[in-house]
């Protein structure tokens, strides 16, 4: 007599089919039309079943679409945008924040050596730490409020 001892898990959902006896094709059909669902959506994405890919990250399709340098840029100008001193380890992690992606260490170094010598950034350093802020044109904090004029009527 042929056994059949099918257990399948993915993600909370657990199947578990067992056929003991004989197996006529109208009950292989109802097994196969069971596990065709399964096994489709197994082979078409197999990078999600892996353990270390359960954790949802926010990956805008912009990263994809534009250069990884601009998408830096921007994430900088937005996230530091008020003058505020980083280092290259908060840059690092404002990338990671918004992106899910996790840059080297030495990309990101580079990345900001590259926007201070375009002018977009200043920076400092105090003994082995360097710190970079936007420069002065690029600061939201720097930049003139405008304040309305009321006109009082006699």
């Amino acid at each position: 007599m042929p056994t059949i001892h099918i257990k399948l898990k993915l993600g909370d959902a657990e199947i578990e089919i067992k056929a003991d006896g004989e197996l006529d094709k109208d009950t292989l059909n109802a097994i196969k039309g069971l596990l065709a669902p399964i096994t489709a959506s197994i082979s078409k994405k197999p990078q999600e079943n892996n353990i270390e890919n359960t954790v949802e990250s926010p990956q805008p399709s912009s990263i994809h679409k534009t250069s990884i340098y601009s998408t830096f840029k921007e994430t900088i100008s937005s996230v530091f945008k008020y003058g505020q001193w980083f280092t290259s380890s908060d840059a690092r992690e404002a990338f990671y924040d918004l992106y899910g992606t996790l840059l080297k260490q030495s990309t990101v170094s580079t990345y900001l050596r590259r926007m201070e010598k375009e002018g977009i950034l200043l920076s400092k350093r105090y003994g082995k730490i360097i710190k970079f802020r936007l420069s002065d044109e690029l600061c939201v904090a720097s930049a003139p409020i405008q304040q309305k004029k009321i006109i009082e009527p006699f």
